[in-house]
């Protein structure tokens, strides 16, 4: 079973403009609302696959209980943990005519020391069957940048995976915690690590250093340029699945697409290499979606059955 825990969910609403511009009035007939967030994408894709997973996490006021409805009319168990205040909302406005997306997004409500340790429990027993459990997102504000590390440490002893996807000091101190998995993106990766990844050899000096502070295994997102995986024994660097631009709509939530992807093709038996392709195939089908994390499965299939570019670099 797959876990995706989302300590900053969300309702995610998109808008579709012909045009957006700074100071104009805009007007739209186009609005998608669903329940949001890094660790939720993950699911609602996984759930697409066929993918039997739990979404956990933090959901407050009437936005919560949207989210928690959402989850669940999509297939999606919910063992969120609710608390005081209101679930946050986060805009996207996609400019057709400029191919833009333009976000606005709220900061979300403050979990207590209590409901965090209420969560911890409640991931303590979700761990006894999540072969994987994945810690995405941002953190709300207040809480402290160690809390993923926390969480990962309490549920590691259970036998899960932990897979981490955020950013800034929470990946810093998260990578304290080991890791089974981090799946940076090109600038937050050269956030952290202070260099650019502009070559190969940056590349390969970032999954090994990325390695050195913690993690097992590192999963480097770079859109257009594809993805490079290393695990300590083995590096390896995977062409993107090529599109064309008529059929890019939206890029928000491919990496959470890609990311589930790669889960349930390990999940299935997949050699990375392999699961990392599905994923891949995952985040560009997203591409094609008015929403974040949607894919359509004929889509994936299509995708995926064009040649795979996989190149060992160490």
């Amino acid at each position: 079973m797959l876990v995706t825990v989302t300590l900053n969910a969300a309702i995610d609403k998109t808008y579709r403009l012909s045009h957006f511009r700074a100071g104009e009035l805009h007007r739209t007939g186009d609005v998608l609302s669903l329940p949001g967030g890094k660790g939720i994408n993950v699911a609602r894709v996984a759930k697409a696959l066929g993918q039997d997973v739990v979404a956990s996490g933090f959901v407050a006021g009437h936005n919560g209980r949207f989210i928690v409805e959402g989850c669940e009319r999509e297939g999606i168990t919910s063992s969120f943990i609710e608390t005081s205040g209101e679930s946050r909302l986060c805009l996207a406005f996609l400019d057709e005519q400029e191919k833009t997306v333009t976000e606005v997004l709220e900061q979300g409500p403050a979990p207590s020391e209590e409901e965090i340790s209420r969560l911890q429990t409640n991931l303590i027993e979700l761990a006894d069957q999540a072969r994987y459990m994945v810690f995405s997102g941002s953190l709300p504000g207040g809480v402290p940048a160690e809390t993923y590390a926390a969480l990962i440490r309490g549920v590691a002893w259970k036998g899960s995976a932990c897979v981490l996807d955020t950013s800034g000091p929470a990946l810093l101190e998260g990578l304290k915690a080991t890791p089974a998995l981090i799946k940076p993106n090109r600038p937050e990766a050269e956030a952290i690590l202070g260099f650019p990844l502009d070559s190969d050899e940056a590349r390969c000096r970032a999954i090994r250093e990325l390695r050195e502070r913690g993690a097992q295994r590192v999963l480097l997102s770079l859109g257009e340029e594809g993805a490079w995986f290393g695990d300590g024994k083995e590096t390896w660097r995977i062409s993107a699945i090529p599109l064309a631009e008529s059929e890019v709509k939206n890029t928000v939530g491919c990496g959470d697409s890609m990311l589930a992807g790669v889960l349930v093709g390990r999940l299935r038996g997949l050699a990375w290499p392999d699961a990392i392709w599905l994923g891949m195939a995952c985040g560009a089908a997203n591409t094609r979606s008015f929403g974040a994390g949607m894919i359509a499965p004929d889509d994936v299939q299509r995708l995926r059955s064009q040649p795979m570019h996989v190149e060992r670099v160490e």
